[in-house]
């Protein structure tokens, strides 16, 4: 790796208790001697205990490094959330690389840039997964079925690694969306997720706590949970990884006794708006990646008052989390503020010359202390312009400049005021609107392209891709949007699939000759059904037809198109599906929204009406269908 050499040691802003030398594997086997017999996973009806968990990590460590996997190389992890991966994890730490978590709904495309850019020496995979690699021409790793690794691994002697890792050796490389059109890999050490999670104020735990685990790997807040658990002694629940509804992560946390549960504002709100009216064990929701709901947290904090609400701010550049804000059951604002900075970390307000402002003043958000990344993988010229030295008023300090704009009070709460750039976050991904815009322009069809994001309203943000056909495709417009949108669905995780599609026929333009995002509006959406809506009848397809509008923010639907057609996000869904089962007063099964994922299949399955009708000619689309909504589902979600 280049370019990502660590400076030196930084100051601590305060005096969090831990061991900065320390790998990980090193302070989870320090809970294995303490509590063997302590159940640290449980992933439906499988669990392993910490010496379970630790002698088959070994074990699989031991076959990397005979694979040649040494300090300092990274693994890959194309692996679901799912027991066998957090095995592969720390198997991956123990053999002293670093893991670079994958997730099996990217497009081969854009897993084609992260495993070139990375080259992993080995991928852990499922089998379906392994498909998808086969089809990614002179791969430069070596792929293994990671469920069958371990079946052999786990009939071996139990032998440990050689490797010996420390705090400042790389743990993750994790990517994230890249302003140039190109995604960027964070590098962070083994220091950073130790601090995050060992003794610090703004989450304390204790060997009894119980965590749920319902983030994907390639999410940074899995951080959060997985080395939450395991660094603590804790047990890491998992959440199935394709049954995710707010029905069905209440019952996991009913069912296990959770008490610490990350989320993002917006799963959270669902589960404000939808989640059980009183769940006893829950005394930690922590959650963060966009703007919190002031109604949505106080109504949450009514129903469970003995449960701490944390409002948190981080990037991935600093490892998950750097402030956190307590929320009071009488909180009186109007905007939520991000807190404090957690133990060990320094925020800052910069103006444009990179001078500390004075308090109260907007500036940059600037972050230090020992969370910080090392840098980005591979990208030196990247990392010098965003990890910088600051001189502060107690000397230099290495920064990691945000982007992020905010004030910071007297007593150093920091107040979030929005971004610099163009960069936005969605569903509580970030987002760099350029890398969509990059990969729509390198489409021959288009002479130009453009995407912003618009708020539909207080919850509910859009993306919509503005297209300029080349002139000889004018006319074809709705032609065009569909192969276009194909095209990128292949390029981009789907996250970052805008919404909506419009064609024009050329770009508002400034007098400097570029772009007028200001001017590119989606048309304004009547409230008035249309034609095809009214045609619902006054059961199933009404109630649904109403429910699809209200996610989709008041945007016409048709009886027959596929909901994330129609631009429906994973969220959406999931809102549709909590408010299905709350109006229909029983639990759906979520996978039924996308074995029938049209309002008219829905309503039909609700209603137990089955057409039978040239059912074994359909049944190859419907089962594809179904494939391609779950895909669609999983990488939105978390």
């Amino acid at each position: 790796m280049t370019g990502l050499a660590y400076p030196g040691t930084i100051e601590r802003s305060d005096t969090v208790s831990y061991d900065r030398d320390k790998g990980l594997p090193e302070i989870f086997r320090a809970h294995v001697q303490k509590n063997p017999s302590a159940t640290a996973l449980v992933f439906g009806s499988v669990s392993l205990t910490y010496r379970e968990l630790d002698e088959l990590s070994d074990k699989v460590a031991v076959t990397l490094e005979e694979r040649g996997v040494s300090r300092g190389d990274v693994v890959g992890l194309l692996l679901p959330r799912s027991l066998e991966t957090i095995v592969c994890m720390l198997a991956a730490l123990k053999a002293g690389a670093a893991y670079l978590p994958l997730d099996p709904a990217y497009p081969a495309e854009h897993l084609d840039y992260v495993i070139r850019e990375c080259a992993p020496k080995v991928i852990f995979a499922e089998a379906a997964s392994i498909q998808k690699l086969a089809l990614i021409p002179g791969l430069p790793s070596k792929v293994f079925d990671a469920r069958a690794v371990i079946a052999e691994a786990s009939a071996s002697p139990t032998v440990r690694p050689a490797a010996r890792p420390a705090g400042d050796d790389v743990a993750y490389v994790m990517f994230t969306s890249g302003s140039t059109g190109r995604p960027k890999g964070v590098v962070v050490a083994h220091r950073g997720i130790a601090n995050l999670v060992q003794e610090q104020d703004f989450n304390p735990l204790a060997s009894k706590d119980v965590v749920l685990h319902a983030m994907t790997i390639s999410f940074d807040a899995s951080t959060l949970e997985i080395w939450s658990a395991l660094l603590n002694g804790c047990k890491l629940v998992g959440m199935p990884d394709l049954n995710f509804s707010i029905s069905r992560l209440c019952d996991l946390v009913e069912e296990h006794g959770v008490t610490f549960h990350v989320s993002t504002p917006g799963l959270f709100n669902l589960l404000a708006d939808f989640g059980r009216d009183r769940v006893p064990s829950l005394r930690h929701v922590l959650f963060g990646g966009d703007v919190a709901s002031v109604a949505h947290s106080l109504r949450f904090l009514q129903s469970h008052p003995n449960c701490r609400l944390t409002n948190a701010y981080g990037p991935t550049e600093a490892t998950v989390l750097v402030t956190g804000y307590n929320i009071p059951a009488d909180f009186k604002g109007t905007e939520m503020p991000i807190g404090k900075a957690i133990g060990n970390t320094q925020i800052l307000i910069l103006d444009d010359h990179l001078h500390e402002v004075p308090v109260g003043e907007e500036g940059q958000i600037a972050l230090a202390g020992e969370g910080l990344g090392l840098g980005y993988f591979n990208r030196p010229e990247l990392t010098r312009e965003r990890f910088v030295m600051v001189e502060t008023r107690n000397g230099p300090v290495r920064c990691y400049l945000t982007g992020d704009l905010g004030t910071m009070d007297a007593d150093g709460t920091v107040h979030f005021h929005g971004r610099r750039d163009r960069q936005v976050k969605v569903n509580g991904k970030r987002i760099e609107l350029d890398e969509i815009e990059t990969a729509l322009r390198n489409d021959t069809r288009l002479s130009e392209a453009a995407v912003v994001c618009q708020v539909m309203g207080p919850e509910l943000k859009q993306m919509v891709a503005f297209l300029c056909p080349r002139e000889d495709l004018r006319g074809r417009d709705q032609e065009l949007t569909r192969d276009v949108m194909a095209t990128l669905r292949g390029r981009l995780p789907a996250f970052m699939i805008p919404n909506s599609a419009i064609v024009i026929d050329q770009m508002p333009m400034t007098r400097a000759g570029k772009i007028d995002r200001s001017k590119l509006l989606a048309p304004v959406v009547e409230a008035a059904p249309s034609a095809i809506e009214i045609a619902a009848d006054t059961g199933g397809e009404a109630m649904l037809t109403r429910l699809w509008r209200d996610a989709l923010g008041n945007k016409p639907v048709d009886l027959d198109t596929n909901f994330f057609d129609l631009g429906g996000t994973s969220l959406q869904l999931m809102q549709i599906h909590a408010r299905m089962e709350a109006e229909l007063g029983r639990q759906v099964p979520v996978v039924q929204l996308f074995k029938h994922s049209t309002i008219r299949e829905l309503s039909r399955f609700l209603e137990g009406k089955h057409d039978n009708s040239g059912r074994d000619a359909a049944a190859a689309l419907r089962a594809e269908q179904q494939r391609n909504n779950m895909a669609r589902f999983r990488r939105n979600t978390k």
